[in-house]
């Protein structure tokens, strides 16, 4: 059924296609309506003969092609057929009079945008089921773990470094090797001889001697296949040399990686960051030119892959290799496949991870990426509410919530003082409540209302005395929350704060809800306040 439903539906795409192609030259030409009044009958026997001539070559079934290569010979050969047979018929009833113009520009603006539009579909397809655990971008992110996740809002002014655990030495929980075993003169005399600075950045932050020949792989390839077969908690120690911008299926290499490893074995790796990247472009073309060339990369490398068809060209095109990662992604990936950060280190351009395995790797089919996420609240009577919102970290932040709590303190009001989660754009966004919009949709839904109290996860709502949890349960949470209002600091102040509202507006609703509002618009406008 699903095989048909994906015919009918590239059945239905080469149809517009055709008519878009004809209502686009005929834009082109003076007297358009002359042109459509006049062409309109002879595109009915057009369409049916290019449609025919795809069905019959099989044009339509995608989900059957087993390369790009075999696709384009579809598309050429079934267009060919179609011109031919279109010639034909011009010849038989003697429509040579037709505007060459119209005809051909027809042809090949159906030919040119089949081409781009087909074979983009059939990458982002392909990439899609290599990729099916992991790779949904659909325009809502259903990830569990952001639907319960309730983070403060962060308003930063200065550019944040991303903060380490610790710099104690990492020390494995296995026995030290026997010397004749140990790996270590291998690492130093051969596998990382000519990587001095990488070989002091391991020798600082673990303990060598612990790991043995037979349980150590040092590889420089960014081909699953090299570790495809090792055995499971095979390796203790595994160390990847090539960058994982290059990896095309990330997530699947990282997971395998945590399979091969046993429970506190070491993964070192490297990867080039967004900053990084950022910096080689002015390093190499100057500043100026630098800001040009990379805002170019950042369309093609960040954007296009996120977008349906684009995607599927940006993979066709680059095989998955060079990607743009932010350093935020790389780390949110690591953690996601169930790894620890030790440490990292910026070597030669790159950026170097210690990583330990801590755990089996999630089973979250769907991680951030598409533009609007959904939270997991509890709305009036207990009933669970899905509030929507744009997103404004980068893919994967949502899986270093542990990771924040455990390196960065907490400021004033519970924000996280140092939160690098946050993109650029994000930023902005935030600070003109631009990421809040969607939110409209749940009022419009009647599940918010437009002045309540903040709608809560599950952990933050089971944080409250049991007599605010009941309060709570009894009114619709609201767009503009009290905190604006009374501006609390802290999580007792917020409590309180909440509880004056809600007994108030038990009393006396409409006049409550009217002073909360005004005077959360006071604070907001003039007051310039924000939420924690």
């Amino acid at each position: 059924m699903k095989h048909k439903l994906g015919m009918y539906s590239m059945f239905l795409l080469d149809i517009a296609i055709v008519l878009f192609s004809f209502l686009f030259v005929a834009k082109l030409r003076s007297g358009t309506r002359v042109i459509i009044s006049v062409y309109w009958r002879s595109l009915i026997p057009f369409t049916l003969i290019w449609i025919g001539s795809g069905i019959w070559g099989l044009k339509y079934s995608i989900k059957t092609i087993a390369s790009g290569a075999e696709l384009l010979k579809r598309l050429l050969k079934c267009d060919a057929a179609a011109i031919m047979l279109l010639l034909i018929v011009m010849y038989v009833f003697g429509k040579f009079h037709y505007s060459r113009y119209i005809v051909l520009g027809t042809i090949l603006g159906v030919v040119v945008l089949e081409l781009f539009i087909f074979i983009g579909l059939y990458y982002a397809l392909r990439f899609h089921k290599e990729n099916k655990t992991f790779a949904a971008t659909g325009l809502y992110t259903r990830s569990k773990e952001m639907e319960n996740l309730q983070s403060p809002k962060f308003y930063l002014d200065e550019p944040l470094q991303i903060p380490v655990i610790s710099n104690e030495a990492y020390i494995p929980p296995f026995s030290k090797a026997i010397p004749e075993d140990s790996i270590m003169v291998p690492i130093f005399q051969t596998y990382l001889k000519d990587h001095r600075n990488l070989l002091d950045f391991i020798n600082d932050y673990v303990d060598l001697s612990r790991f043995s020949k037979a349980k150590t792989l040092v590889l420089n390839s960014e081909t699953y296949f090299n570790i495809e077969n090792e055995a499971a908690e095979s390796k203790a120690l595994f160390i990847n040399l090539h960058k994982i911008n290059d990896f095309r299926r990330l997530n699947a290499y990282f997971i395998r990686a945590n399979e091969m490893l046993s429970l506190g074995g070491v993964f070192i790796c490297r990867g080039q960051t967004i900053t990084e990247r950022k910096q080689g472009f002015y390093n190499h073309f100057t500043p100026y030119l630098g800001r040009v060339v990379y805002f170019m990369d950042f369309l093609f490398c960040r954007v296009m892959p996120k977008l349906p068809v684009l995607q599927g060209w940006y993979f066709a095109l680059t095989k998955g290799r060079g990607r743009a990662l932010s350093e935020t992604e790389i780390l949110g990936r690591f953690y996601f496949c169930g790894f620890d950060l030790i440490h990292k280190r910026e070597i030669d351009g790159t950026m170097h991870f210690i990583l330990r395995k801590s755990r089996e790797p999630r089973a979250d089919a769907n991680p951030t990426y598409g533009p609007l996420i959904r939270l997991k609240r509890k709305g009036l009577n207990g009933k669970t509410i899905y509030v929507k919102k744009f997103r404004t970290m980068h893919p994967y932040s949502e899986y270093l919530q542990a990771y924040v709590h455990a390196t960065n303190d907490l400021q004033e009001g519970g924000k996280f003082k140092d939160d690098f989660r946050i993109t650029s754009w994000g930023k902005v966004m935030r600070k003109l409540w631009i990421d809040e919009l969607p939110q409209f949709l749940n009022f419009f839904a009647g599940e918010l209302t437009l002045v309540g109290v903040r709608a809560l996860s599950e952990h933050y709502f089971s944080l409250y005395p049991p007599d605010m949890q009941e309060l709570r349960l009894r009114v619709k949470p609201g767009l503009l929350p009290p905190f604006y209002a009374d501006m609390p600091k802290t999580f007792e102040e917020i409590v309180e704060s909440e509880r004056r509202y809600l007994v108030q507006k038990m009393e006396h609703p409409i006049r409550t809800d009217w002073r909360y509002f005004w005077k959360s618009v006071w604070n907001i406008f003039i007051k310039r306040a924000r939420s924690n």
